[in-house]
């Protein structure tokens, strides 16, 4: 039978990373009016609202990706933790049967 081994420590640090990131890009918010007003060139200030615009399209679309893999790994951890626990309280469940099998014989 083959074993499985998961770092379960090393998938929190991961979730936790990608907290951070949703963190981050939800604190962004938009600047590209702000920014634009500054540049004082109207041509100037439509790229500004154009790159801001694209970048806010885009920062939700990332968002959504980075919420998906948040949701992803606490649904691999969730499940493999019911798994091993399963797995244990099969084990143990099977252990006595074990020894009460061997017992007398000898």
């Amino acid at each position: 039978m083959t074993d499985v081994q998961l770092d379960f420590d090393a998938l929190r640090a991961a979730r936790v990373r990608v907290d951070e990131a949703l963190s981050t890009f939800g604190s962004a918010g938009t600047v590209g009016d702000d920014l634009a007003v500054l540049t004082g060139e109207d041509r100037l200030a439509g790229k500004v609202r154009d790159f801001a615009d694209n970048w806010d399209y885009n920062r939700g679309k990332l968002t959504e990706k980075l919420q998906f893999l948040r949701d992803s790994i606490d649904a691999i951890v969730d499940s493999m933790t019911e798994v091993d626990d399963e797995l244990a309280r099969q084990a143990q469940e099977a252990a006595p049967e074990t020894q009460t099998d061997g017992e007398g014989e000898g």
